[in-house]
């Protein structure tokens, strides 16, 4: 099992500070492109802190410290992070590598409510050319009713296409492209022995069907 990230919360001084401290493999941070000295950013989306390099970061990178496991470790505002005010002690959470960045898993208990509640903006319509004539996306129909159904509608409008999966549907898929999913409850999951959650599970099942903005998995609980 690859080595994962740790996670900590505390507050300073008063209680008024209140900081995470993220703690990372040096084995990740190399694969990452990451080195000491470097300038970083640190940010929360969609529940995963992704820290990558940026010349315009506020966080200089640290260097590794321990032998038998060294590890970079930083401090940034619960803010910065999109944590919680809350305690936590140091804690492994999942963590891989993807795209030139380190992305960690926060447990949601410990998502700021602005992330839990975050939406991605919508992007604007581009004005059409009265020149020429607009093609119209082909009327997408879906049989009965409920939460796929609702789904399938708006990405018609939208011209996108969605693809709703049963939860079981999407497991079987994942298991099916060689992966190890256990179910702890309606929304844990343990994907290849590491605690994931719906979200998790998810991700990995647009991976392996290749979804893309355009054309999406999406995971609909009935």
């Amino acid at each position: 099992m690859p080595e994962q990230g740790t996670l900590a919360i505390t507050a300073r001084g008063d209680g008024s500070r209140w900081y995470g401290r993220i703690s990372i493999p040096e084995s990740s941070a190399r694969q990452a492109g990451l080195v000491a000295g470097a300038r970083v950013t640190a940010r929360c989306a969609d529940g995963v802190i992704l820290i990558q390099a940026d010349d315009q970061g506020r966080i200089r990178f640290p260097p590794a410290r321990g032998k038998s496991s060294p590890r970079h470790a930083f401090e940034a505002a619960t803010a910065t992070l999109g944590l919680r005010e809350v305690p936590l002690s140091q804690t492994p959470s999942p963590t891989e590598v993807e795209e030139g960045a380190v992305r960690i898993k926060v447990p949601e208990e410990f998502l700021a409510n602005d992330q839990k509640h975050r939406k991605k903006p919508r992007k604007e319509t581009p004005k059409a050319d009265p020149s020429k004539e607009p093609s119209a996306p082909a009327p997408i129909r879906i049989g009965g009713n409920g939460a796929a159904a609702t789904l399938v509608t708006e990405a018609g409008r939208a011209g996108k296409v969605v693809r709703p999966l049963s939860l079981q549907k999407a497991i079987a898929l994942i298991v099916e492209a060689g992966h190890k999913v256990d179910m702890l409850g309606p929304r844990m999951f343990k994907i290849n022995d590491v605690t994931s959650s719906l979200s998790d599970l998810s991700e990995l099942a647009s991976k392996v069907t290749g979804s893309t903005e355009q054309n999406r998995v999406v995971i609909v609980l009935d």
